[in-house]
C-alpha cells in the first residue's frame, strides 16, 4: 500500500514501511514532497524522523505530534514563494519575525469536514508558541537532511525567543490564587465543573489526564486515583484531598442517575474543557489563566504549605526535582518575611 494512503495506521507502522525504502527512493520522496509543497507527505517524513530519532521515539505523545504538525503546516503556508529545499539567506529569521509581528495567515486544513476544537490563533504569537513553531521547523529540516534532500538548516542561528522576564513573575501570571479558586468553585454550576477545577487545582492533573481518567481508576476509600499513560507514557498514583474526593462522589452520583459512562468527564476534547473553564471564570469574575494554571496552583499551594520540593515532585509526578523547582522560585512570601526582619 502507498505510504501516503495509510492514514489509519500508527506512526510506527508508517515508519516501518518507510524504513524499508532504499536511500534513493527516500530522497526522491522527500525532494518531490518539498518541490510540490505537499504538506501531508512532508509531515509523514517528519513523523517518521521523530519516531526513529526523536528523544521520545514511539512514546511521543499525540499532543506533540499535533503541535509539530501544525508547525510544519504553518511554515509551508507562510513560506509561499520561498524554496523549501533552498531557502534564502534570512528565510528562517524572517519567518520568526512574521510570527512575532502577527503577519500570519491561518494554516491550511486538510480536505474534509471542519474539525472541532480551539479556533486558530490570530495575531502575534506568544514567545513560547513561537519557540514551538521553530522547533517544528527545525525538526522538518532535520528530517529533510536525514532523507538526503538538502543540507540547509535555516533555523540553526535562531536563538531563544523568550524575553528576560523572571521565571517567578511568569509563573505568577499562570497560577490561580487560593481566593480565585474559592470564587471559581462558588460559581460552579454542576458536579462536572467542580470535578474539572479540583482535578487540576487539588489533584494536579493535566487536561489530557482529566479526559482519560476512568471511574475504575479511582479508589475513593483509599483516597487515591491512578493516572495511566501520563506525560512520557508513565503511570502514577495521585492522592485525593477531601474536597476532591467529595467532588468525585458528586460527579459519580450524577452519572449513575443519567447515562453511565466509563470516563469521569462528559467532555471528550481538550478544547471542551478549556471553554468550560473559561466560561466558569467569566461567571466568577476571575481572570482566566488556562486549564494548566490549575495544575500550577496545586504545585504552588503544596510548596507554600510544606516547603518540600520532593512532595511537589511526587504529587505532580515530575520526572526530576528541577521541574518542581519553579514553584520554589515563585514563592515570594518567604522572601518578604525574611526582608521584614532587616533593620
Amino acid at each position: 500500500m502507498d505510504l501516503d494512503r495509510r492514514r489509519g495506521a500508527s506512526p510506527l507502522a508508517r515508519t516501518e514501511q518507510l524504513h524499508t525504502w532504499d536511500e534513493q527512493r527516500l530522497r526522491r520522496y522527500a525532494v518531490q514532497a518539498a518541490a510540490e509543497r505537499d504538506v501531508e507527505r512532508l509531515w509523514l517524513l517528519c513523523e517518521a524522523y521523530m519516531t526513529l530519532h526523536g528523544k521520545a521515539g514511539v512514546a511521543t505523545s499525540k499532543h506533540t505530534y499535533r503541535a509539530y504538525r501544525r508547525g510544519v503546516v504553518e511554515l509551508v503556508t507562510l513560506w509561499q514563494g520561498e524554496s523549501i529545499l533552498r531557502p534564502s539567506r534570512d528565510a528562517g529569521t524572517m519567518y520568526v519575525q512574521r510570527l512575532r509581528a502577527g503577519d500570519r495567515e491561518d494554516p491550511e486544513t486538510p480536505a474534509g469536514p471542519p474539525r472541532r476544537g480551539r479556533p486558530p490563533t490570530r495575531g502575534p504569537l506568544a514567545p513560547a508558541t513561537v519557540e514551538l513553531r521553530v522547533a517544528a521547523a527545525r525538526m522538518l529540516y532535520a528530517a529533510l537532511r536525514w532523507a538526503g534532500a538538502t543540507e540547509r538548516d535555516p533555523f540553526r542561528d535562531v536563538g531563544s525567543l523568550r524575553g528576560p522576564t523572571r521565571e517567578e513573575d511568569v509563573m505568577g501570571s499562570k497560577v490561580y490564587t487560593e481566593f480565585e479558586l474559592i470564587e471559581i468553585l462558588a460559581h460552579a454550576a454542576d458536579p462536572q465543573e467542580r470535578a474539572i477545577v479540583l482535578l487540576g487545582a487539588h489533584g494536579g492533573l493535566r487536561v489530557s489526564e482529566m479526559l482519560a481518567l476512568r471511574w475504575d481508576e479511582i479508589d475513593l476509600e483509599a483516597k487515591r486515583l491512578l493516572v495511566r499513560g501520563g506525560k512520557g507514557g508513565k503511570d502514577g498514583l495521585v492522592g485525593l484531598t477531601p474536597k476532591l474526593a467529595e467532588a468525585l462522589r458528586g460527579a459519580e452520583r450524577e452519572m449513575l442517575v443519567g447515562v453511565r459512562r466509563a470516563t469521569v468527564l462528559q467532555l471528550r476534547s481538550q478544547f471542551g474543557v478549556y471553554r468550560r473553564l473559561r466560561r466558569l471564570c467569566e461567571r466568577a469574575g476571575v481572570r482566566f489563566r488556562g486549564v494548566h494554571g490549575l495544575r500550577h496552583a496545586a504545585g504552588t499551594r503544596l510548596y507554600h504549605q510544606t516547603g518540600d520540593l520532593g512532595q511537589v515532585q511526587d504529587h505532580l509526578r515530575h520526572a526530576t526535582l528541577d521541574m518542581a523547582r519553579r514553584y520554589a522560585r515563585s514563592d515570594r512570601r518567604a522572601l518578604e518575611r525574611s526582608l521584614e526582619s532587616w533593620e
